[in-house]
């Protein structure tokens, strides 16, 4: 569902659900409490619900962004001093692989 076929009041229920306070699962307990929190009806659970999905499955996919990214970066680090000692043996037998 995309931002802007939400309603004046489905809009203001997403916003609210950032703000409560309440840690986000995918518990009933956890779907009472936002409820309570952001003053949401019965009619307004399987939405309420929607919501508190899409944010648990964007924290994950952030999550797993930022392990992407040091990974990544761990392993342009390990290239990096890898270079460097391939350099190093080369001009102590007087080579120079990186000669441009």
């Amino acid at each position: 569902m995309a931002w802007n076929d939400l309603t004046d009041r489905q809009k203001r229920l997403d916003r609210a659900i950032e703000g409560c306070g309440v840690k986000l699962d995918n518990s009933r307990s956890c779907l009472k409490n936002v409820m309570s929190k952001i003053g949401a009806n019965a009619r307004e659970e399987s939405f309420v619900t929607q919501r508190i999905q899409l944010r648990l499955k964007a924290q994950a996919l952030l999550e797993d962004t930022d392990q992407f990214i040091s990974d990544t970066e761990a392993m342009l680090g390990r290239f990096k001093k890898d270079d460097e000692e391939w350099e190093r043996r080369g001009l102590n037998l007087g080579l120079n692989f990186w000669d441009k």
